[in-house]
């Protein structure tokens, strides 16, 4: 099947817009771009298929291959390509990350499994290499010795392997289009690439022939072109996953990590496999909810909603009853948090899987919220596992994308922290800095996790990630009802758990949920509170409600706009799925038919 001129039309004409139109909007077809650019807005409702993601040509483009005739899976992997190609800040190619898959069985019922593709330490990693540099703090973030044997290509190559409908060449045209023919610079790359003007975009030849072309970093509306990455995108496509790993695209990557202070070897490419995972799951209220199991987070946010459900959450914004419900949500997240610190790569820390459902039966689970006080909160060590677990029992962008068959994707994505390690190949591809998520001893990470032992780095080890992708359905008929997610490092947790909350406790819509307010705990001593920002559509915590947390003894911060963004796909009452991006990135919006 080609990749026909009407469908990249399509493509082409999105790229025209250049900021994402208002959320609330979103009724006209796409077919619409070719009269009337200014007044185009997506779809967001239907009922065949939906998919959200940060950036809302990608989110297109995955509608565009479900079209075609193309499954959830299908449209991951174009959209995803898509994200990497526009927004390499946050992910592509050189990344990594965790997927939940919502499958068809041949009986008509949907089975669950996740991919880990998450990245993994060069087999010359040890245990010091960041710690005994002593004063030197940016070698877990910036250059070679940053970077993970990527893992993106491999859990692509799983899932359309498994799952996939359309042939793997075409999912890939897109994306090569918009490297080799040029995209519009839009507001969130704009930033990314302001934040670093007079740095390393200047100054390394591979990033400055890309973004700052003539000597003039690019902005917003200025057309991007990334013809090396375009022709590593079309190797790919053509010969497959093994050229990233064993050919050409992998000397790339050695001698790029090599040049700058790294210890990957093409042995470590070569060796890297994706993993197939059976996933957490739980029940909640009416819902089962999936979600991604460890060395991911999907078990934290599972158990802080099992902790909670013991309390009425259908509470409104509005009503006063509010103010507890709010809190004890967050004592809930705190416990869920405490547990979080002994969830390490399973391949290397014996019983993380016993632990991980251990801690969502109910002894376990009545144990943590016996301990909730609703006139109080504590410090940081009164959450841990062994003040309620008994000992003899004790053993991390976001996009979602859903078919009309009920199959879904829900995954994140990513190079850890904007621009990964700060490296890029001949080949175009931006390199990761995932290895600071590991722990070094008496180290904090960049996303201010302190040093757990069982983190600690080892060869071919995966670390620890906040990512937490999940999946509900409806308990009684299996329908699905909701995928979501968050990108935002540690805040990843806190913001799907609200997603989830906010869909299933307070029956908010997609939109509903991805513009509401977000507070973040993550047991470091500090609650923050999102500050409004009008201009986003975003209306900031209620004053009344974190007046109440402080009254607590909650040591309160106020922040801007937060630094996770969750795309969301949910069902509304018609039966029809809703398409939701997150406001806090711009360019961002769902799409559906």
């Amino acid at each position: 099947m080609l990749w026909t001129p009407t469908i990249l039309a399509s493509t082409l004409t999105a790229l025209l817009v250049t900021a994402a139109p208002p959320h609330s909007l979103g009724k006209r077809n796409a077919d619409c771009f070719a009269d009337n650019v200014d007044g185009c807005y997506y779809d967001t409702v239907g009922r065949k298929g939906a998919a959200a993601s940060e950036v809302g040509t990608c989110s297109a483009i995955a509608i565009d291959i479900l079209k075609a005739g193309g499954n959830a899976a299908d449209g991951m992997i174009a959209s995803a390509l898509c994200v990497g190609v526009i927004n390499a800040f946050h992910s592509g190619i050189g990344g990594g990350g965790f997927m939940l898959v919502r499958y068809l069985n041949d009986d008509g019922t949907h089975g669950y499994e996740e991919i880990d593709f998450r990245e993994t330490m060069p087999a010359a990693g040890n245990v010091t290499m960041y710690s005994a540099a002593g004063a030197n703090q940016t070698l877990s973030t910036i250059g070679g010795l940053a970077v993970g044997v990527p893992g993106e290509m491999r859990g692509w190559e799983q899932l359309h392997s498994r799952h996939g409908r359309l042939p793997w060449a075409e999912l890939f045209q897109p994306a090569i289009h918009l490297a080799r023919n040029g995209f519009v610079v839009n507001v969130d790359l704009a930033d990314a690439i302001a934040q670093y003007a007079t740095g390393f975009i200047i100054s390394d030849p591979n990033f400055a022939a890309t973004y700052a072309p003539n000597g003039t970093t690019l902005k917003q509306g200025d057309t991007c072109y990334r013809p090396n990455l375009a022709d590593t995108l079309e190797l790919i496509a053509n010969e497959g996953v093994e050229v990233f790993y064993t050919g050409k695209i992998a000397q790339g990557i050695v001698d790029t990590t090599s040049k700058t202070g790294g210890i990957m070897t093409l042995d470590d490419l070569a060796g890297y496999k994706a993993i197939i995972r059976e996933p957490v799951n739980i029940t909640y209220r009416d819902k089962r909810i999936f979600s991604t199991v460890a060395p991911s987070s999907g078990s934290v946010v599972l158990s802080a909603l099992k902790i909670f459900e013991g309390y009425n959450g259908s509470y409104s914004d509005s009503d006063p009853e509010i103010n507890v419900t709010t809190h004890r949500l967050i004592e809930a997240n705190k416990f869920a948090y405490g547990q979080r610190s002994n969830f390490g790569d399973p391949a290397f820390t014996p019983n993380v899987t016993t632990l991980e459902r251990l801690y969502l039966t109910e002894p376990v689970v009545e144990a943590a919220r016996a301990k909730i006080n609703d006139t109080a909160t504590f410090g940081t060590s009164f959450y841990t596992p062994s003040g309620y677990v008994p000992g003899p029992e004790a053993g991390t962008s976001h996009l979602a994308v859903v078919d009309g068959d009920g199959m879904a994707v829900s995954l994140t994505t990513t190079v850890n922290t904007y621009w990964g390690s700060r490296t890029m190949t001949d080949d175009g591809i931006v390199l990761n800095n995932e290895m600071d998520d590991f722990s070094s001893p008496g180290q904090v990470n960049s996303f201010g996790f302190a040093a757990s032992p069982i983190n600690y780095i080892a060869g071919g080890k995966r670390p620890q990630s906040s990512i937490a992708s999940s999946i509900a359905e409806d308990l009684e008929t299996g329908e699905l009802m909701i995928a979501t997610g968050s990108a935002g490092g540690s805040r990843i947790i806190t913001a799907t758990l609200q997603e989830l909350y906010h869909y299933i406790d307070q029956n908010l819509n997609a939109s509903g949920c991805t513009h509401h307010p977000r507070w973040h705990d993550q047991l470091s001593g500090t609650t923050y509170f999102e500050l409004p920002d009008l201009s986003k559509g975003l209306v900031g915590y209620n004053n009344g409600t974190v007046a109440y947390m402080k009254s607590l003894g909650y040591n309160v911060t106020y922040q801007g706009i937060s630094g996770s963004t969750s795309h969301v796909v949910a069902r509304l009452p018609d039966g029809s799925f809703e398409a939701a991006s997150d406001p806090r990135k711009a360019a961002g919006y769902g799409a559906a038919f």
